[in-house]
């Protein structure tokens, strides 16, 4: 295997780190200890690409004007070099490898290392086609989906143990496809693409608004997904969650999406600051679960009168998007899932500490505080201190 460390120097490949070099070397030295390749040994070293594995071994003969049977594996890790650099690099990688195939190309590798049925392979695929940037770099700049799966065709070289680009579920959902957490993995901040808490589900918590509000006030960054009765599948996603009040919470991390009959992403304009609203037994302002709207115009919006919501195509706060093709719909099921850590609580105060003139009375009535010599230290700077 010797032969392929002359091939694969760190300072000839300038976007794998030492990790990703070592790891390539040492899944290449379970198939051959050659230096070249030809195009069945791609097949094998790289099974997930199916036939694109033979696409790319024409490609790449034809780039380098070869006709020879074997390809040195240098160029090979060249290209893994490429999808591994900035856009434009990334746009050669993929040119050299499939052509004008590339969507086809991720989509395979997506089926098998995302373990995605065909269905989803093609739902991913079918969005990639959708994107129609005039250039390959502004697709991969733009398009978060094809920036996330551009890294998966060298993937499992690269890792001593591939780990599948996927979230993991702390709890159980019938209403996010594979294709669709990775789709919405992908539009999120990093951060927050690992592991995901179901915080409600209609199917376990009953259908209750006052439940999904005391399951969702507070909890932070949350994707909303709802099942109408009329089996369409859309929902938010709520960068900073949702807090019971008159106030909108969220930025331009926000957005809306689709995911029956389609898959599709619809983020904020940037028009106004309408992000996601939580309010209960109010009389003069909405009552329930919205994003994007006010009064009777809401892109989506649950109502405290659980089992109704609201979808008008028409908002100013995201792109345009009619998610349950009717403008009032029925609940079949609803899930609202936490990404990221929980949030910190807040030590619950004495309501000594809290109100001052309540010790000082008990200590002008001479009654004895029982509770003294139990309570934390007053710190040095309370909580009121802090907000002043």
């Amino acid at each position: 295997m010797g032969a392929h460390n002359s091939h694969a120097k760190k300072e000839d490949f300038p976007n794998l780190n030492t990790v990703q070099i070592n790891a390539l070397l040492t899944n290449l030295k379970k198939h051959t200890t050659a230096t070249t390749f030809s195009a069945a040994e791609a097949s094998t070293i790289l099974p997930y690409w199916g036939e694109f594995a033979k696409v790319a071994f024409e490609n790449l003969a034809r780039k380098e004007g070869s006709k020879k049977d074997r390809l040195p594996f240098a160029l090979l890790v060249q290209q893994a070099n490429l999808l591994e650099g900035i856009a434009s690099e990334q746009a050669d990688g993929l040119t050299n490898l499939f052509g004008d195939k590339w969507r086809e190309a991720l989509a395979a590798c997506s089926r098998h290392l995302l373990s995605l049925s065909p269905e989803n392979a093609l739902a991913l695929l079918s969005i990639l086609r959708t994107d129609k940037s005039s250039n390959l770099t502004n697709l991969l700049t733009a398009n978060r989906l094809a920036a996330e799966l551009v890294h998966l065709p060298f993937k499992e070289l690269l890792e001593f143990e591939s780990k599948p680009p996927m979230a993991t579920l702390n709890g159980n959902t019938v209403l996010l496809s594979r294709a669709a957490q990775v789709v919405l993995r992908a539009h999120i901040p990093v951060e927050f693409r690992h592991t995901w808490q179901l915080l409600f589900s209609s199917n376990e918590h009953g259908s209750s608004f006052a439940q999904l509000t005391h399951q969702v006030d507070g909890q932070g960054p949350c994707f909303v997904v709802v099942r109408t009765t009329k089996n369409r599948v859309f929902g938010c996603y709520a960068s900073h969650g949702f807090h019971v009040g008159p106030t909108y919470l969220g930025d331009t991390l926000c957005f809306l999406f689709s995911i029956t009959p389609e898959i599709r992403v619809f983020e904020p304009t940037g028009f106004n600051k309408k992000y996601c609203y939580l309010n209960i037994q109010q009389e003069t302002l909405p009552n329930g679960l919205g994003v994007g709207g006010s009064d009777i115009n809401w892109p989506f919006f649950i109502s405290e009168q659980y089992g109704k919501g609201m979808a008008t195509p028409h908002s100013s706060s995201f792109e345009k998007c009619d998610l349950a093709g009717e403008t009032e719909f029925d609940i079949d099921t609803l899930e609202i899932w936490r990404v990221g850590p929980p949030p910190q609580k807040k030590k619950e105060r004495s309501i000594l500490d809290k109100d001052p003139q309540a010790q000082a009375l008990l200590e002008i009535a001479g009654k004895t505080m029982h509770s003294e010599g139990f309570r934390d230290a007053k710190p040095i700077l309370d909580d009121d201190d802090d907000e002043e």
